[in-house]
This record gives structure tokens, sequence and C-alpha cells, in this order.
């Protein structure tokens, strides 16, 4: 029997060649990323210090949710897997909204128990109407359906052309510094935006 080309060990074994070769660009942003994740755990404390009631376990739930989004997004791009690890990062952009919403609407905390949670472009439609600036999640959450969508501007992040006349297909991801980098500064950065907002416009 033929070995396969695309087996779950040899898929394991290029994924950690990849993750050992971006350890240089996460060491860049080691300290960001140390300090983000200390501060996202001294908020989670504070949530978990108060009484329980709805608003403080819909909190957490929250805060566990987008952690694990982040987190996920993180190894996804450790291991050049950009465009899952977009996608992460987009789950991550909705979860930190229904917190602002729940934050600032009570109404959002009885609709989440009832299992009626708004769509996403609602929740930020709702949110603009309490006068949260979304702008930014707007367009980090645009710029993610670009990438993450079906279509010629994703084709980058799964396939690399050798030559005008050569290419190969990226299966399991590949190292990608550049996007890499950006992954590293740019998902640590989300735990911070988790917070009730507190410019309003």
């Amino acid at each position: 029997m033929q070995e396969s080309r695309y087996s779950l060990e040899k898929l394991r074994k290029h994924s950690e060649s990849v993750r050992l070769k971006s350890l240089s660009l996460q060491k860049e942003q080691q300290d960001f990323i140390e300090k983000a994740f200390a501060d996202f755990s001294e908020n989670l404390a504070e949530i978990e210090q108060q009484p329980p009631t709805l608003e403080r376990n819909v909190k957490l739930i929250l805060a566990c949710k987008l952690f694990n989004h982040v987190y996920s997004g993180f190894i996804l791009a450790e291991r050049g897997l950009i465009v899952n690890a977009v996608l992460c990062e987009r789950n991550a952009l909705e979860t930190i909204a229904f917190h602002w919403l729940v934050s600032l609407d009570g109404n959002a905390l009885h609709e989440y128990e009832q299992g009626n949670v708004p769509r996403p472009v609602e929740v930020r439609r709702r949110l603009e109407k309490l006068g949260v600036d979304v702008e930014n999640i707007r367009s980090i959450y645009a710029s993610g359906s670009e990438i993450s969508h079906v279509g010629r501007e994703s084709e980058r992040f799964h396939s690399r052309w050798e030559s005008s006349f050569e290419g190969r297909l990226l299966f399991g991801g590949d190292f990608a510094p550049d996007d890499q980098a950006e992954m590293f500064r740019f998902l640590p950065a989300l735990l911070y935006l988790f917070h009730q907002p507190s410019t309003v416009v």
C-alpha cells in the first residue's frame, strides 16, 4: 500500500517545523504577549470575585470564549495556518462586541439566557445606537472576511508561486514570516478590547 502524501504524522511534523521557525518572530513580541495574557487574567479575576449573578456568569462565559478564540488563533498562526487564525480573530471580535453590549444593555443578558443572541451585525448596530464607536471592529471584521472567504484574495495563503510557471499548494500551512508576525502582534491585543468600551462618541 502506497504511503499517503498527507498523513497525519507528516502533517504534524510539518506543523512542528513551521512552529519552530516562527519562534524567533514570537520572541520579538514576547513581552507584549505575556503582558496581554497577564492583564487579561487580572481582569478575569475581578469578574470571578463578583457575587454570582446572571451578568457575572455570562461575562465569564464570554471571557472564556474570547480567550479560547485568541489562543486557538495563536496556535494556528504559529503553524502558518493564517486564514484559520483569521477565522478565530473574527470570532473573537464577535465575542468582544457582544460583551460590550452585555455591559451596556441589560436586555442582552436575557437574550443570551433565552438563546436569542442577535447576529453580529445587529450587535454592532445596537452598540452604535448606544454611542459606542465600533468602526475598528467593523473594519477589522471586513478585512478578515476578504481573507477567509473563498476567492482570489485568499489564494496567497494557500499557494505559493516558485516561478512564473510553477507553484505549490500549502497543505498544512507554511512559514509566512510577515503574516505570522502580524498575527502575533494582533491576537494578544484583542484581549485588551474585552473591557467595557470606555470611549463613547
